[in-house]
C-alpha cells in the first residue's frame, strides 16, 4: 500500500480542528465512531492503524475513538513529546499525557521538508501533516469545509490540500 506497514495495514490519519463548536461534539463524536466501526466491519482482514498527533479538539476526540473501537493507535509527534507538551495546559495537558501513554508507537517526525534557518512551531506541525498523508491511506478530516491558507503551511486544511494533491481519499465529518 505505500505506507511503510503490512500489506496487510489500513492507515487512518486524522487532521482537524483544534477548536470544536460544544454543539457540533457530540454529533462529530458519533459520526467518527460510526466511521470507525464501518471500517473494522470493512475490513476485518486488515490491521487498522490511526495516526493522529494529538493536538487538542479533532485529535484527541478521535484517538479516543480508535482507542475504544480497539485500533491500533500511533502518534507522529511534531516536535519530542516534551516540547509539544507545552502547547497544553490543564485538562488537556493531563489527557495528552494519558492518551500518549496508550499508544502503540509515538514517532518524533523527522522533517521531509528542507528546514528553514530559523523554523516556526507551524513548520514542524507542517512535517506531521505531511507524515500522515504520506502514510495513510484515508485522511479523516474534521474540518469545517472552509479552505484558509497559512504562512507557515501549517493547519487542517492544508493537510486536507496535501492528500487530495497526493491522490488520498479525504473524508470530512463536520
Amino acid at each position: 500500500m505505500g505506507n511503510g506497514y503490512s500489506k496487510n495495514a489500513f492507515i487512518i490519519g486524522v487532521t482537524g480542528h483544534r477548536n470544536l463548536p460544544e454543539d457540533k461534539i457530540p454529533a462529530i463524536n458519533q459520526s467518527v465512531k460510526d466511521y470507525f466501526s464501518t471500517m473494522k466491519y470493512e475490513r476485518k482482514d486488515f490491521e487498522i492503524t490511526v495516526l493522529s498527533s494529538l493536538a487538542e479538539g479533532a485529535d484527541m476526540l478521535c484517538a479516543k475513538a480508535a482507542l475504544d473501537i480497539g485500533f491500533r493507535f500511533v502518534v507522529p509527534l511534531p516536535m519530542t513529546a516534551l516540547e509539544y507538551r507545552k502547547d497544553f495546559s490543564g485538562k488537556t495537558a493531563a489527557m495528552f499525557d494519558c492518551l500518549l501513554s496508550m499508544a502503540d508507537e509515538v514517532i518524533t517526525v523527522t522533517p521531509e521538508e528542507a528546514e528553514p534557518a530559523h523554523p516556526s512551531r507551524g513548520f514542524y506541525y507542517r512535517q506531521a501533516g505531511i507524515f500522515l498523508v504520506n502514510r495513510c491511506d484515508v485522511l479523516l478530516a474534521v474540518w469545517d469545509g472552509m479552505e484558509r491558507d497559512s504562512p507557515d503551511g501549517a493547519g487542517t486544511w492544508e493537510t486536507v490540500k496535501l492528500a487530495k494533491e497526493s491522490g488520498k481519499e479525504v473524508l470530512r465529518i463536520w
